[in-house]
């Protein structure tokens, strides 16, 4: 297994710890690394083919830090709503969105959910998770709450891919949003991904025919789709909201300039960009 990450990143990297967790489905590694002039901690898997993908990364100088493209894409989500008083998070990972909301938005509540205790454990000892974590399956406790949250963000993955949901999964995400809130889902290899793309109908049906797709011009990076609740949101009128409410917090110019080198569609076409 060692030798699989070593092949990845090459021998400069450090290995931190590896793990086996049959119900993430894989092998979890911790690895630190540099990537280009930062040192980055990767929490990552490789499952039993031996394909190594990365689950979350910390930059080892500033951990509130965003690393990955998605993870901006996201926060979008927060602009679309009149005041994010509270987020929903399903799936830790290694803690980056936790992070930064809490060094960049610090009165907005969060709930953080993770039903695996590998991930959960390294999280703490190796990702500066120190707030309380709610363990249980996401959509179980999803399907218990009742307009609590602004925001919800689902990035459901475990170590062979996306997790597969239950019929009504995305009814309960609309039911658990306050009025007007809004839900951001990340998908990897959205493209290629016939379920993913089956699942991002169903909650465009779930939220009324109404979501956007947030992603990078080429095909190589993750998608994300939003849907709120606001009838007045417009997707002409996205990338506004969003500079507002990325000055307004004094987010990081790689948060406020994110929507600059993206695509923002309503429907998703057969080739993006």
């Amino acid at each position: 297994m060692r030798e699989r990450i070593i092949k990845q990143y090459g021998k400069g990297c450090r290995i931190q710890q590896v793990r086996r967790t049959p119900r993430f489905r894989s092998s979890l590694f911790v690895a630190d690394l540099m990537q280009g002039a930062r040192l980055t901690r990767i929490l990552g898997a490789v499952d039993e083919r031996g394909d190594v993908t990365e689950q979350s990364a910390m930059d080892l100088m500033h951990p509130e830090r965003l690393v990955f493209l998605y993870e901006r894409l996201m926060l979008v989500a927060l602009a679309l709503v009149k005041e994010p008083r509270s987020a929903l998070l399903l799936g830790l990972g290694g803690g980056a969105m936790c992070r930064h909301l809490e060094a960049y938005l610090p009165d907005c509540a969060l709930t953080i959910v993770e039903r695996d205790g590998a991930v959960l454990d390294l999280a703490r000892r190796f990702f500066h998770i120190r707030r309380e974590i709610v363990a249980g399956d996401a959509q179980e406790i999803v399907a218990d709450i009742r307009g609590e949250f602004s925001v919800i963000f689902a990035d459901l993955y475990d170590g062979r891919g996306m997790e597969s949901f239950e019929p009504g999964f995305w009814r309960d995400c609309r039911k658990a949003l306050a009025p007007g809130g809004c839900l951001a889902v990340n998908w990897a290899a959205f493209v290629e991904d016939a379920l993913a793309r089956q699942e991002a109908k169903a909650i465009r049906r779930a939220f009324g025919g109404r979501s956007f797709f947030l992603g990078p011009r080429a095909l190589s990076e993750n998608v994300v789709q939003l849907a709120p609740l606001d009838r007045e949101v417009d997707i002409s009128d996205l990338a506004r909201r969003w500079r507002e409410f990325a000055t307004a917090h004094r987010l990081p110019r790689e948060d406020r300039d994110v929507l600059q080198r993206c695509s923002i569609l309503g429907e998703f076409p057969a080739k993006w960009g």
